[in-house]
């Protein structure tokens, strides 16, 4: 084994949902810790909290749970990690606690000092999906995007306007006098496509969060029938926006190859980032050989 590489444990965890049994969960835990002492990470549902803070809404916590689940992580040298955005993981009704975390040994804080847990935005589920970035607080200017020749973007396609916006182009670029030429027209309506795009699509994921924020929002609020109406609306154009990132990762990753297979947008969103990544200049060596 090459010495300079340091092995480090992942562990995802979901806790007893019966209080009853929740002790088996913590023993559990400790068994693990007790088979190695390994750089570790423990990530998911505990069904449990830490804190009465952590809760609104519903019957108080006994403390006694509180406390067993405090006493465990401290016998196995675990901290909670805390997290980015809002801290309460699960909805339900009008009950709000914060059932889901991070938590870490010294050793692996060491070796990730620049991550960070971030809880995102509820969709479908009742609990929030949460990210580990071991590189959130890095700030690698490396990691700034790159500026890129505009080009079609096949999940255009997926919007019902996109031929009325194809002809109204086209036409335009007649009456401004540009000429015959194919590949001077096509140009012309390719900066109003994308215009198109800036103005009205803003692309699916800026979309996406737009409107995750208005689900968050009226999730958080009264609940009644337009209320209930509106989020139903907005999870139909969410899938569908979802649908759209998809094409455009599979138009990124040049997997055409895959159109009619899986439909994987993680697939897609790796096969890009890795030729990026290969693409990448990372660093440069002078003449005196810094």
């Amino acid at each position: 084994m090459n010495d300079n590489v340091v092995q480090w444990r992942f562990t995802g965890f979901y806790g007893h949902p019966n209080w009853r049994d929740r002790n088996l969960s913590w023993d559990g835990i400790r068994n693990l810790h007790n088979k190695g002492d390994h750089p570790w990470v423990v990530l998911g549902d505990f069904n449990e909290i830490l804190l009465s803070s952590e809760k609104e809404g519903g019957n108080a916590r006994p403390n006694t749970m509180m406390r067993d689940f405090r006493n465990c992580l401290g016998e196995c040298g675990l901290e909670d990690m805390g997290c980015i955005r809002d801290p309460f993981t699960l909805r339900r009704g009008d009950i709000r606690e914060r059932l889901d975390r991070a938590v870490c040994n010294v050793k692996w804080a060491n070796k990730f000092p620049r991550s960070a847990v971030i809880n995102e935005e509820h969709v479908h589920s009742d609990h929030r999906p949460l990210i580990l970035d071991t590189k959130y607080f890095d700030g690698n200017i490396f990691n700034q995007p790159r500026s890129r020749m505009k080009q079609f973007e096949a999940r255009w396609l997926k919007e019902e306007t996109v031929e009325e916006i194809v002809h109204t182009a086209w036409g335009k670029g007649k009456i401004q006098g540009i000429g015959p030429s194919l590949a001077e027209r096509t140009r012309a309506m390719n900066v109003d496509l994308h215009i198109w795009d800036r103005d009205i699509l803003i692309g699916p994921k800026k979309r996406i969060n737009k409107l995750k924020k208005e689900l968050e929002k009226l999730r958080r609020g009264p609940i009644n029938a337009e209320s209930q109406a509106r989020q139903k609306e907005i999870l139909v154009t969410i899938e569908n926006l979802l649908e759209q990132e998809e094409i455009y990762w599979l138009h990124r990753g040049r997997a055409n190859w895959l159109l009619h297979g899986d439909q994987n947008t993680s697939f897609f969103h790796n096969v890009a980032t890795t030729r990026k990544k290969r693409n990448q200049i990372k660093k440069l060596l002078d003449d005196n050989g810094v």
